[in-house]
């Protein structure tokens, strides 16, 4: 069965619902919290998680972690171009240091479900995946 979902930047952009309702609820949840382990989405659907965790892989053709996974780093992505599109430059005395950039992404990580910044960049790398373009 071919997955109905063929890019998560494509469901992530979308507004409309995609007419399944498994999909619709999960991402729901997503966009309510950014903080939400696999488990966990079960529980609030109220559904067994191996039905859940077997649904999503036919819907998206990936395993629900690396949904939810890829979810996140589109939200860190997104969290991180408002950041950098609202932020002042340097001017005359002052530098765009280093440490600016580590606690922007340490507080873009942590609002995506991540402990640091480390995580967040070491799954952004295992999953080829550029936070800022």
């Amino acid at each position: 069965m071919k997955p109905i979902v063929t890019s998560i930047e494509e469901l992530y952009g979308r507004r409309e619902p995609t007419g399944d309702r498994i999909l619709d609820e999960v991402v729901n949840c997503l966009r309510k919290t950014q903080i939400i382990a696999a488990a966990d989405l079960a529980i609030l659907m109220d559904v067994k998680k191996s039905y859940l965790y077997g649904t999503m892989h036919i819907l998206t053709g990936l395993p629900l972690g690396d949904f939810i996974n890829r979810w996140r780093l589109l939200q860190a992505r997104e969290l991180l171009r408002q950041g950098a599109e609202g932020e002042a430059k340097p001017g005359f005395g002052q530098s765009a240091t280093g440490t600016n950039r580590v606690k922007r992404l340490d507080k873009v990580a942590r609002r995506c479900g991540w402990r640091s910044y480390r995580v967040l960049l070491r799954v952004a790398k295992r999953y080829g995946f550029k936070l800022e373009q």
